[in-house]
């Protein structure tokens, strides 16, 4: 366990510093990717090289603009098309969902830099704006991150109106992260982030998103306080659902269905607050 936090605590800061080694797609992932009739591979160009995300259209009018998009974040080991294995038919009834892969991920060029991790979704947003020849996409916005993603989720609803966002496996901010397990390495960050500051600033709108964060009890790399203190911002208004059975990874799985519930807004009715 201490080799696997270490390794983790390393890929945040040569992710910080910009250095991170690619992780390469197999030619299964993009094949089954585009297997499904309707998938779009969307390429864009950032300050990083050539950049690449991948749509999937909602099932109704698959042809027009979506009228609700879901953006999915990886962690920082994870690409885009890992995502395929949890998304469902039923899940794209009425939402296109959006995969991005960060700067030096998958078919993408350059080096990550976590600070600026959300202009993928710009880039990618763009791009799926001008294949619909439209100048701007009128969507609704819901988001979902996991470990890292979950600071690119937020910093991307820093800057749009969101309707949803749900935050799995999410830690406070990237130093606490890194200082749970290695307190010198921690102040070798260049760089902050706080996803407690962006959550204040998102609830102070006139219209919040609403949030959702999910923690796993037996979380070895982000600690479950984590979630527990995010939540505690605002208890009224953060609906926090921990699973004591669960790891940094495993949840993913075994809160697939619920997960995609909340995101497609079929979890609405349900009595959130579980601890």
């Amino acid at each position: 366990m201490m080799k696997r936090n270490l390794s983790y605590t390393l890929i945040l800061i040569v992710a910080l510093t910009g250095c991170l080694r690619q992780i390469p797609y197999e030619p299964a992932q993009l094949e089954k990717f585009h297997e499904r009739p309707g998938n779009i591979q969307l390429e864009f160009t950032t300050a990083n090289g050539r950049q690449v995300a991948f749509y999937i259209p909602p099932a109704r009018e698959p042809e027009r603009p979506p009228a609700q998009i879901t953006i999915l974040y990886p962690g920082i080991k994870s690409v885009a098309l890992g995502w395929l294995r949890f998304i469902k038919p039923e899940d794209c009834r009425n939402t296109g969902y959006l995969l991005i892969d960060y700067p030096g991920q998958g078919l993408s060029e350059g080096s990550m830099h976590l600070k600026e991790s959300y202009l993928s979704s710009e880039g990618a947003l763009q791009a799926l704006a001008e294949h619909f020849e439209v100048d701007k996409l009128e969507a609704e916005y819901h988001l979902m991150g996991h470990s890292f993603g979950t600071g690119a989720a937020l910093q991307f609803a820093n800057h749009h109106q969101v309707k949803r966002i749900v935050l799995i496996a999410p830690f406070t901010t990237l130093r606490s992260a890194v200082a749970e397990k290695f307190f010198l390495l921690s102040v070798l960050l260049p760089v902050q982030m706080d996803n407690r500051a962006i959550i204040r600033e998102l609830l102070l709108r006139e219209q919040p998103p609403q949030i959702t964060i999910m923690h796993g009890g037996k979380d070895a790399l982000l600690p479950v306080d984590m979630g527990r203190e995010l939540a505690a911002l605002d208890p009224a208004r953060i609906n926090y659902l921990e699973f004591p059975a669960d790891d940094h990874v495993s949840i993913l799985t075994t809160c697939r269905d619920l997960i995609f519930r909340i995101l497609t807004g079929r979890a609405d009715h349900l009595k959130m607050g579980q601890r």
